[in-house]
């Protein structure tokens, strides 16, 4: 007897970040591997949730959300992004981005459809498209140039690095032109992007209308969970994307995360908004997949969005993120690893280039099985350094693509990267 499904059984194994999160509590890591804030979550959230919890009630909410929050929510991106949803039909809540996403692939997709990624793209979407019999095409971003320590330090000044709208990587439209054809059916796209920071410009989202006016049956659906972590000339939530742009708006869902934009990575609400038609099948997918949230904690994110709306606080953390990306992207580049680097636009994340580096052929092997550079160069961290990252070929359709680039959070204390950068040096 085979009791577990055929699609599940290449997905048995813990997953990679909480295999590495595992090894750095065992071995007394500094995990700088799974993307979440290892600093206190906002006092007014956690005001809010008591709050809620003695007088909201602990029934079934409406399947798209509880009337408070979507309203909320609608009012905070109208005065954030620029765009006003009506509540009743372009936005969704749903447990989580993650959960948001689920709902994207089960109500967008059919068996034997297409999707668009761009590599490295975040690793769960490969997994959720598979679920819906549809098959996954990754499109690569390119880095334009390997920057060594001389070149990237050229970008350091007055402490902090270069965040200009001159980016590291390039998309490769002649590839997209390529493999998009009838079948495709959704094109997903993360920007700021996990794990490389990269933004699209203004003159990509463009260049991608160009494409896709010529497929009028392709869903876009922006991963935006960062959207509020913008460096540089960007202001959070203010900067070029999908659902706010002429030509591609009406086609796209954006996906956004209440848990990221307040550092409380375990609160789970995640939002979907856009145009009817796709928020109509989203709801449907809710229906038959969570029915619906826990009704306090929509209410206390409702007042969280209610008391952030004026955006001082995500001025406030898009500094203190900026800030830790300096402290870690310097450390790095100091430390006595000769990687090669970028600075990222955006997100949780700084990817760095490991082909220069020397590996133990030890750490290649694991139980017989020969493992790429990026996994062998993370057990080599964690035994010899005590410092967890996050190995990027699982971000890529082509494995051999991203088996030189590993992943480092910042969404972290001075402490915990001073620790880091102490251990590297």
């Amino acid at each position: 007897m085979q009791p577990i499904a055929n699609r599940m059984l290449n997905y048995l194994q813990p997953q990679m970040y909480a295999k590495f999160t595992m090894l750095a509590n065992q071995k007394g890591c500094i995990n700088l591997g799974q993307g979440f804030p290892n600093f206190p979550s906002p006092q007014m959230l956690r005001d809010a949730l008591s709050e809620e919890a003695q007088t909201e009630s602990l029934q079934y909410t409406m399947t798209a959300g509880h009337p408070k929050l979507l309203n909320s929510a609608s009012q905070f991106f109208e005065k954030q992004i620029g765009c006003k949803f009506n509540v009743d039909k372009e936005i969704m809540v749903s447990s989580g981005a993650q959960a948001v996403l689920s709902c994207v692939m089960q109500g967008v997709l059919n068996p034997g459809d297409e999707v668009i990624l761009f590599d490295p793209a975040f690793d769960l979407y490969r997994p959720m498209i598979e679920f819906q019999g549809a098959k996954h095409i990754g499109v690569p971003i390119i880095p334009k140039k390997l920057n060594a320590k001389q070149d990237i330090l050229k970008r350091y000044k007055n402490g902090k690095f270069d965040y200009s709208n001159d980016d590291d990587w390039n998309l490769d439209f002649n590839y997209l032109e390529r493999v998009i054809n009838k079948k495709t059916k959704l094109v997903l796209l993360n920007s700021p992007m996990n794990p490389i920071g990269k933004m699209f410009s203004t003159e990509e989202y463009n260049q991608l209308a160009d494409i896709l006016d010529r497929y009028p049956q392709v869903v876009v659906c922006e991963d935006a969970a960062y959207h509020h972590i913008t460096f540089g000339q960007y202001q959070p939530f203010n900067y070029p994307r999908c659902i706010t742009h002429p030509r591609l708006k009406d086609r796209t869902v954006c996906v956004t995360s209440a848990g990221k934009m307040y550092s409380a990575t375990g609160l789970r609400i995640g939002f979907a908004v856009g145009n009817e038609e796709i928020i109509k099948g989203l709801k449907a997918a809710q229906t038959y997949h969570i029915f619906c949230l826990n009704p306090v904690i929509q209410t206390a994110t409702a007042k969280c969005l209610d008391q952030t709306q004026d955006g001082k606080y995500f001025n406030s953390i898009r500094d203190l993120y900026e800030e830790q990306a300096n402290m870690l992207l310097k450390g790095l580049v100091d430390s006595r690893l000769n990687m090669n680097y970028w600075v990222p636009q955006g997100g949780y994340f700084i990817v760095t280039d490991i082909s220069n580096i020397q590996i133990p052929e030890k750490y290649f092997n694991d139980n017989g099985v020969r493992l790429t550079r990026d996994f062998a160069f993370a057990y080599y961290m964690i035994n010899e350094f005590g410092v967890v990252c996050i190995p990027c070929s699982p971000y890529y359709e082509n494995k051999q693509l991203g088996q030189n680039y590993v992943r480092w959070a910042f969404c972290k204390t001075t402490e915990t990267i001073q620790e880091a950068i102490n251990r590297l040096k």
